[in-house]
């Protein structure tokens, strides 16, 4: 674990991202201290610019927008954990059931991953009228990262039996047979 850290704490690009996702889940955490008011309370005239008397200003109807984006931030960051949390559990299982049984229901499921890799997912489901909506959005990454899931878990699965069969080759075994502890060994 300690090379790990070592070398992530060397690599400049990705110490600045952590910060600012620490920084952006930190604010969504303290939303209510940070920004006590509520975000659709009209509190100016509409329109007023940025850093005037709000830090991004109001929008149509006189609302911080401030508030509404960091109010806003709970709500994003719990979407996106939620469905990728969902996608990696079933997407696990699936795409390690077409990896391990290949034939129809390997090409089958890769077909399915392909669509949603080569359409444009928001276009696809602002289309399907999916996107106005919390719900809708969750469906969106969910589906796209159940995809992505897949076709990594099946591309594993495909991987490692090949692995098995170098590695039973180079023991000494013929490439047919599992590696054993006694192939190779005299």
């Amino acid at each position: 674990m300690g090379g790990f850290a070592t070398r992530f704490a060397r690599n400049r690009p990705a110490v600045a991202g952590l910060v600012v996702l620490a920084a952006i889940v930190a604010i969504a955490l303290f939303a209510p201290v940070l920004y006590p008011h509520s975000p659709f309370a009209l509190v100016g005239k509409p329109f007023q610019p940025p850093f005037a008397e709000f830090l991004f200003g109001t929008d149509q109807l006189g609302r911080d927008v401030t508030a509404e984006v960091v109010h806003g931030a709970r709500t994003t960051l719990l979407i996106g954990l939620l469905a990728t949390a969902a996608a990696v559990a079933f997407g696990m299982i699936v795409g390690g059931v077409a990896g391990y049984f290949g034939g129809r229901a390997d090409a089958l499921l890769m077909r399915f991953t392909e669509i949603f890799q080569t359409i444009p997912f928001f276009l696809f489901f602002r289309l399907v009228g999916l996107s106005d909506t919390v719900w809708g959005l969750a469906l969106i990454y969910l589906t796209f990262n159940l995809a992505l899931v897949i076709w990594m878990m099946r591309s594993f699965f495909d991987a490692v039996p090949r692995a098995l069969e170098e590695a039973a080759w180079l023991d000494g075994c013929g490439i047919w047979s599992a590696p054993a502890p006694t192939c190779g060994s005299s």
